[in-house]
């Protein structure tokens, strides 16, 4: 056997013997969750205050509060030229939508009923996501 056939027949022997230099790389599984700011607590600097100095944190804090404020109480927030709580949902929890179904109630059960309504469709559409 000529020098050449076993320096070949040692190179084939050694490239059986080989793994393959290819290397899969797989990308890192991350988890997102993405969780609306309207359904936590706004920070203490942004919290509503209202006339006898109670501060509400959260839109279920102002959904309980409408369920026993009077109606006069309610004027008193919520005119034709302003809305009050709308204002606050919008510009704290950057939620339009929100804001905009309060804007359209002029009665404190119709609010209250506006914003359950909403917040049933989040919590529904981030159980289902």
């Amino acid at each position: 056997m000529s020098k050449r056939a076993k320096t070949t027949r040692k190179i084939s022997k050694i490239a059986r013997k080989a793994k393959p230099r290819h290397v899969v790389r797989t990308k890192p599984k991350i988890k997102v969750t993405i969780v609306k700011k309207v359904l936590g607590k706004a920070p203490e600097k942004y919290s509503f205050s209202l006339h006898d100095g109670r501060k509400l944190r959260s839109v279920y804090e102002l959904i309980d509060e409408l369920e026993t404020m009077t109606d006069e109480t309610f004027k008193q927030y919520v005119t034709d030229a302003e809305n009050h709580f709308a204002n606050w949902i919008e510009h704290v929890f950057s939620e339009k939508d929100f804001a905009n179904e309060l804007r359209h109630a002029h009665n404190r059960i119709d609010a209250q009923r506006a914003l359950l309504k909403k917040l049933v469709k989040e919590l529904t559409k981030q159980a289902f996501t």
